[in-house]
């Protein structure tokens, strides 16, 4: 092995902003139904990192009509989140995050690009053969009645996450995450669910010098619900798992799955019910301090997300300790 390669390996394995920052994708299942419900993005930073500034912004445009006896959805729109998050260390062993969503819903301008894209890699195009390109229709009718038509833009439920670490060295960590939503949002917008949400999970990773291994799983419970009239009041569970490949000191590739089971008492519909969504993209380490994300996800299983999300993440981590 050359000396630049044994020098890259060693600057992988030892440098711990190596290891944490960046396990997974910033994004999540982007449902416009389900969203106001607490879903926690990853928590992906390490005990010893230095504080971290972060921006996500995602574009999630779906197509979805599922008719039934006693309930119906039909829901047709691009939804445009843009998250900023602050966490950093609060003791040895200790870490904290917020998060504040912003959300703009609307027509969009995706729905032709979309279609020509699933043509491209053979994928099912669903109701977007014959359908209205750029309307915004988001409808709900069963447990209670949902119905957003008008483009609009407001604030999510915010956030507030802190978390333990068990074990956190350069080539491995594992650490306890709880969290709560706050009714920030607005139920009639689908930005809120009314109520204060909460969740805890289980964080991993298993790094080396060129592969990285990250899971997450843990469960969900809203104390309350005023979007489908308290239907969603469950406890619900979630996973998600990511593999990492860097290609070199700077550029890495990363696949990620995402799933959840049903948040929503007895639903019979697909979009509500449990969801599993397939994401790839690229990292990219502009210097020491900045990281952007570029990537998409889609539904892996059909018609339990939305047909596609674009998204875009960047991050800046403090080098102080």
């Amino acid at each position: 092995m050359r000396f630049k390669e044994r020098a890259l390996v060693c600057m992988l394995i030892c440098s711990p902003a190596y290891l944490h920052a960046g396990e997974f994708l910033a994004t999540k299942n982007e449902n416009p139904l389900l969203r106001a419900l607490y879903l926690p993005l990853p928590a992906d930073m390490g005990s010893a990192d230095g504080a971290a500034l972060s921006m996500s912004l995602s574009v999630a445009n779906t197509i979805n009509a599922e008719p039934r006896e006693t309930e119906s959805l039909f829901v047709d729109g691009e939804a445009t989140t843009l998250r900023l998050a602050f966490d950093a260390p609060l003791a040895p062993r200790w870490r904290y995050r917020l998060t504040l969503p912003l959300i703009h819903d609307s027509g969009g301008r995706l729905d032709s690009l979309i279609d020509r894209w699933h043509g491209w890699f053979g994928l099912p195009r669903g109701q977007r053969p014959g359908s209205s390109h750029n309307q915004l229709r988001y409808s709900y009718s069963g447990e209670s009645a949902v119905n957003v038509n008008a483009s609009q833009t407001g604030l999510g439920d915010a956030s507030a996450e802190l978390g333990w670490y068990l074990l956190d060295d350069t080539s491995r960590s594992v650490s306890v995450w709880g969290g709560l939503e706050a009714p920030t949002g607005k139920a009639s917008a689908l930005t809120g669910d009314g109520a204060w949400d909460a969740g805890l999970w289980v964080h991993a990773v298993l790094g080396g010098a060129r592969w990285q291994l990250g899971g997450e799983a843990g469960v969900l419970r809203p104390f309350g619900d005023d979007v489908f009239a308290g239907a969603a009041r469950r406890t619900a569970m979630f996973g998600r798992a990511a593999a990492t490949w860097r290609a070199n000191a700077d550029w890495s590739l990363r696949l990620q799955l995402d799933a959840q089971s049903a948040r929503l008492k007895n639903t019979q519909l697909r979009f509500l019910g449990p969801s599993l969504q397939m994401s790839a993209g690229v990292e990219y380490r502009l210097n020491r301090c900045w990281s952007a994300q570029l990537g998409f996800s889609e539904d892996a299983a059909v018609n339990t997300a939305p047909d596609v999300t674009f998204f875009f993440g960047l991050r800046n981590v403090s080098t102080a300790h």
